[in-house]
């Protein structure tokens, strides 16, 4: 059976070709480097380069979870490494194969069903831990490791008790760290790079304000002035999402400050106890 193409996949596919990038994850945002639409790509190589950089050394097998598009699958095996992906994502498989042709094995599941023999010195996970429970991903992570093999994740978590925030996702950093000081694995390094990459927000925020408020502002005058008998009927079945809707993209929240006050950007190495 086909795998279910997610809104959540969709939306990754519409925000790079909005972006005009075929990266997608956040920008690495140095001093000096104006946050722009134009800087973006600079952001997204200093952010390769910084997560690449992060590898331990004596690492030769690399299993890419979440590979997206294969663009950091790609700069991996430039670089030497005999590298596989993990790829639940129809779409995101279909870019990276045509990318990769043959050089890294692309696995099309999750990687909760991944079933293959071989074990990694290292599973990297570039943004896609969030999507994972670590109940599910650190004990099949350590099942596919070598023994002193390590896991590279560079994701941002929820900072807890920070109130209501129209920024999703992130597993809560505090039970996430409570859980990792109970499993098999050694924090070789834990990072914060929240100000590094918390600036990608800012052109969010000027995209939304620019065009997405203003769009979004047309059409429901249109409806209320046109169609407003549609309004009314529709209104008890999808009020609640839109109020859920506005609140999320269009209530001056999604931008830098609102980062890094309720998420927590962190690259983290954990080395597998045998």
């Amino acid at each position: 059976m086909a795998r279910k193409i997610s809104t959540r996949e969709l939306g990754l596919i519409l925000g790079a070709r909005l972006l005009k990038s075929d990266d997608l994850h956040y920008g690495y945002w140095s001093d000096g480097l104006e946050v722009t639409l134009a800087n973006l790509p600079k952001a997204q190589a200093a952010y390769c380069d910084f997560l690449l950089g992060k590898i331990p050394p004596g690492v030769r097998t690399i299993l890419d979870v979440g590979c997206g598009t294969g663009h950091v699958s790609q700069l991996l095996a430039q670089r030497g490494y005999a590298v596989e992906a993990v790829s639940p994502a129809p779409l995101l498989t279909e870019r990276a194969r045509a990318r990769l042709g043959d050089t890294v094995p692309i696995h099309p599941c999750t990687l909760e069903a991944l079933d293959i023999p071989r074990r990694f010195d290292l599973l990297l996970f570039s943004e896609s831990f969030q999507y994972i429970p670590p109940e599910q991903s650190l004990p099949k992570a350590h099942r596919l490791l070598n023994p002193g093999g390590h896991v590279l994740l560079a994701d941002f978590f929820d900072r807890e008790g920070t109130g209501e925030s129209a920024l999703r996702g992130g597993h809560p950093l505090q039970a996430f760290q409570r859980y990792l000081a109970g499993q098999p694995f050694r924090v070789v390094l834990d990072e914060d790079i929240t100000d590094r990459t918390a600036p990608n927000l800012k052109m969010v925020d000027d995209w939304l304000h620019d065009y997405a408020v203003p769009v979004w502002e047309t059409l429901e005058y249109y409806l209320r002035e046109s169609h407003p008998w549609l309004v009314r009927l529709t209104r008890p079945l999808v009020g609640k999402r839109l109020a859920k809707l506005r609140f999320k993209y269009f209530s001056g929240q999604r931008n830098a400050e609102t980062f890094a006050r309720h998420k927590s950007y962190r690259c983290m190495c954990l080395q597998r106890i045998p």
